[in-house]
């Protein structure tokens, strides 16, 4: 059964064009955000990664001990790119993406909408894509796009395709692993 990006959570069908808003419910059960144990829980990682994410300033702090929607969007996207990307370098590109994790005002995207365009644009691709058909399937989610700055659609093209060409590396890696299980490689 196919999982919602990033997570441990079960996607219904149609839960790529929903992406972020399928956790409306969990965030409705929760007020004022999730605690480090549901968001350790919802992702796989441990508490103590999480919080070393924030302590590195990949993710803003959390308020009272909760993590709000900006800040679980954000820790969903790094651990959708850690199987195929380096830690830093999923950073630098969320940098790329929306600048300073503390400021808002240099956002070409509010981090749950890029979730939700990922998990959308992931339903819609191959899973072998080549570069030029997943920038083309990227200009066609982008439509209507017009972000706050003149480069905002192609810097977010750019990241785009970079994020879906390492989901797909890491879904071919795990082919591989398999691969190498059944043959009695590895563990």
């Amino acid at each position: 059964m196919a999982v919602l990006p990033g997570t441990n959570i079960p996607m219904p069908p149609d839960g790529g064009e929903k992406g972020f808003a399928l956790l409306e419910p969990v965030f409705a059960v929760s007020p004022g955000g999730l605690t480090l144990s549901q968001l350790s829980e919802m992702t796989g990682q441990s508490g103590t990664a999480i919080q070393n994410w924030v302590k590195r300033g990949w993710v803003s702090k959390p308020v009272n001990k909760k993590y709000g929607e900006l800040q679980v969007a954000r820790i969903l996207l790094i651990n959708l790119l850690r199987p195929a990307m380096q830690l830093e370098n999923i950073v630098r590109l969320m940098s790329y993406i929306n600048g300073s994790v503390d400021d808002r005002s240099d956002d070409i995207i509010p981090e749950p909408e890029l979730y939700t365009l990922i998990c959308s644009t992931m339903m819609k691709m191959d899973s072998r894509p080549d570069r030029e058909s997943l920038i083309t399937l990227i200009g066609a989610q982008l439509e209507g796009y017009e972000g706050p700055v003149p480069d905002a659609r192609e810097r977010l093209i750019k990241a785009l395709t970079i994020i879906l060409l390492n989901v797909a590396a890491a879904a071919l890696m795990q082919e591989a692993d398999g691969l190498c299980r059944s043959i009695g490689i590895g563990g």
